[in-house]
């Protein structure tokens, strides 16, 4: 009997042990990817149907498993729960993240690099600003699967009741124009506005909508992605190339130069305000807006009767034939902390398949993410009979491949454009500051203060 008991007690510690490495196996033969989108959203939806084929399209390989977390805010809900993984050494072996912060995990050394097991010209096959995103010290880790845009919207009605003289300083969608020419429409429409009864006015408030709100409830970002173009098209950053250095770059004298043209929008009579009321140009009390590429399906989808155009995105001047609009979104990232050589290798061939020609031209088609592969940006459709989504698509695609530039790559990239957005941005609103030496004090106090939580990467 004792035998017998023995040998049942054994029995069951050998299916133990099998089941356990059953476990084992069965995790390692899986690939985990995490991302921001909520399961229910389209973007979630995207990514679930690429992985899906990925799986039909390799069944002998390992089994790839996504996980769409909600996010709340700017990502903090999935960002919460990604430290968590972080910290308790349970990192998913592919995840997003949003661009500009590709930098900080790098520097935390988290993430892989990608260089040395893509296909090769895998990672030629993407626009150069997402390339830029993606790449930190010469090396490239984040593949990005969106790209972004921002331009300037109009409203059809507001602007066709204006003078003809008024009218014609409007550009065609297919016309560069500077910052002065903008203010000067502006300020045009201003007056305008003030004199007028036509009923496009009745609901008026401000010339332009900027957005600056969002930057009041946190969302500090928008106002770095917004506006830092200003700098880069008067040949200058908020940043150095080195991603740490702030002070003689975000307060020079060209970003003084820039920042003082942006502040003209808010020297009396105002032509933009720090508090404008929610959706100002969607509702008809705005005329121009600083608009990112989401106000195209919001407003076609949400507002059928705003008839809106869309222009080209101000430069700082006539001559300036660099990289200046925004960009950039979230990216594929793999595990850092992954040693096992195949694994990588496998996990790589996944976010290729994430990230491939074909799974850009699906993800314009299913979420309007705008194409981050150069052979997929013509699956953006201007010739749908919309012809306000035509106009503005035509816009948003020619900035990507033109004239976008990807944002710094920092390790503090958090910190620094929350201070910019606040300290420097949202303050000249709100003060209504206009002369130089105002806005270069704001600059060298804000240099100031990132330079200081900077110097931990400089040690």
């Amino acid at each position: 009997m004792k035998k017998l008991m023995l040998f049942v007690s054994i029995l069951s510690l050998v299916f133990s042990l099998a089941a356990c490495s059953s476990d084992k196996t069965s995790s390692s033969d899986k690939i985990v990817v995490w991302t921001q989108a909520a399961a229910d959203h389209p973007e979630g939806k995207m990514f679930a149907d690429r992985v899906k084929s990925y799986n039909e399209a390799h069944p002998d390989g390992p089994i790839v498993e996504i996980q769409n977390i909600t996010r709340a805010g700017a990502g903090s809900g999935y960002i919460d729960k990604l430290n968590a993984a972080i910290t308790a050494n349970d990192m998913p072996d592919i995840f997003t993240l949003d661009g500009p912060d590709i930098g900080a995990y790098v520097d935390s050394g988290l993430l892989g690099e990608l260089d040395e097991y893509m296909s090769e010209g895998f990672k030629d096959g993407f626009t150069q600003a997402i390339i830029d995103q993606g790449t930190v010290d010469g090396k490239f880790y984040g593949m990005g699967y969106s790209d972004s845009g921002v331009a300037i919207m109009y409203n059809e009605d507001m602007i066709n009741a204006l003078p003809e003289d008024v009218k014609a300083l409007v550009p065609s969608l297919d016309q560069d124009w500077t910052w002065d020419q903008f203010i000067e429409l502006s300020r045009k429409v201003d007056e305008f506005a003030k004199t007028s009864d036509d009923p496009a006015y009745a609901n008026y408030e401000v010339a332009v909508s900027l957005l600056l709100t969002d930057i009041t409830a946190g969302a500090y970002e928008l106002g770095t992605y917004y506006f830092t173009p200003l700098l880069w098209g008067n040949d200058a950053n908020i940043v150095a190339e080195d991603g740490v250095t702030v002070d003689g770059v975000l307060n020079s004298d060209k970003s003084v130069e820039a920042l003082t043209k942006y502040a003209k929008l808010f020297a009396e009579p105002v032509l933009a305000s720090a508090t404008e009321s929610e959706k100002t140009f969607h509702s008809g009390k705005s005329a121009l807006s600083v608009s990112g590429f989401w106000y195209v399906n919001e407003l076609i989808n949400n507002y059928p009767d705003l008839k809106f155009k869309t222009v080209r995105y101000p430069k700082m001047s006539e001559d300036f034939d660099g990289l200046y609009t925004p960009s950039g979104s979230w990216a594929f990232v793999r595990n850092g902390q992954e040693e096992d050589e195949e694994r990588i290798k496998q996990t790589v061939e996944v976010m290729e398949w994430l990230n491939n020609d074909e799974a850009s031209k699906e993800y314009f088609a299913k979420n309007g993410s705008i194409p981050t592969r150069i052979n997929s940006v013509d699956a953006i459709d201007t010739n749908t009979d919309n012809p306000y989504h035509n106009d503005a698509w035509t816009v948003l695609k020619y900035q990507v491949e033109n004239t976008n530039k990807s944002r710094p790559v920092s390790p503090g990239y958090p910190y620094l454009s929350e201070t910019f957005a606040k300290d420097v941005i949202l303050k000249i609103a709100q003060n209504k500051a206009t002369d130089e030496a105002t806005i270069k004090q704001y600059l060298d106090d804000a240099a100031k203060k990132i330079e200081l939580e900077f110097a931990k990467y400089k040690k």
